[in-house]
């Protein structure tokens, strides 16, 4: 009798839920594909000048946020030096952050392939502060979103500080699939959801 009942209750729901798992990978695309990736993961980091530390760090995923600016990171003196990050080919950049040392401020820069120089991305400022509790450590720097930077490199070097700086991760956002693919792979999950279940509703009231 059990078996019996299983086989009844397969045979009403599998072709729905099948039909509904089906909608659902539909969706998936457009929420991923709307979502950003960290570019520095696929990366190669070159350190030019004498640093402390592993290149590991700069791509290993954030440390909490006030952890001791040598601990986990890379670190030098002076401001000769620099964190070059070369991505996988030409990337569309929307967004940049760092995580370094809370009192000093470091230039973010990225590679201009058509004019061979060097340009400006943001600058991530001084965070210890009054205003911020006086935070020592490590803190993330973000820049402004929509940079709208076509590159394959990323320069970080010291702007002003006490002399003794550090960087424990960097971040760079991919710019996101456009959006109205996203809308449309998300539309016609959706779609296809409401038909079924306005079909299997009417095939329900149908059975006597």
């Amino acid at each position: 009798m059990l078996i019996f009942t299983i086989r009844i209750i397969m045979k009403k729901h599998f072709v729905p839920l099948l039909a509904t798992c089906v909608c659902l990978l539909m969706l998936m695309p457009a929420i991923s594909s709307a979502s950003s990736i960290n570019l520095v993961q696929d990366s190669t980091v070159s350190l030019n000048g004498k640093f402390h530390g592993k290149t590991s760090y700069i791509s290993d995923g954030l440390v909490e946020t006030g952890t001791k600016w040598s601990k986990k990171s890379v670190w030098w003196s002076g401001n000769s030096q620099s964190i070059e990050i070369t991505l996988n080919g030409q990337q569309k950049i929307s967004s940049i952050a760092v995580q370094a040392d809370s009192n000093d401020a470091y230039a973010v820069d990225y590679w201009d392939a058509v004019e061979n120089i060097w340009k400006h991305a943001y600058t991530a400022e001084v965070t210890k502060t009054e205003d911020n509790n006086w935070l020592a450590g490590l803190d993330l720097r973000e820049s402004k979103s929509g940079l709208n930077i076509l590159s394959d490199k990323i320069r970080i070097s010291a702007v002003s500080g006490d002399d003794n700086y550090s960087v424990s991760e960097v971040i760079v956002n991919s710019a996101p699939t456009p959006i109205p693919s996203a809308i449309f792979l998300l539309g016609g999950g959706l779609g296809g959801l409401a038909f079924l279940r306005r079909r299997f509703s009417l095939g329900k009231g149908a059975v006597l």
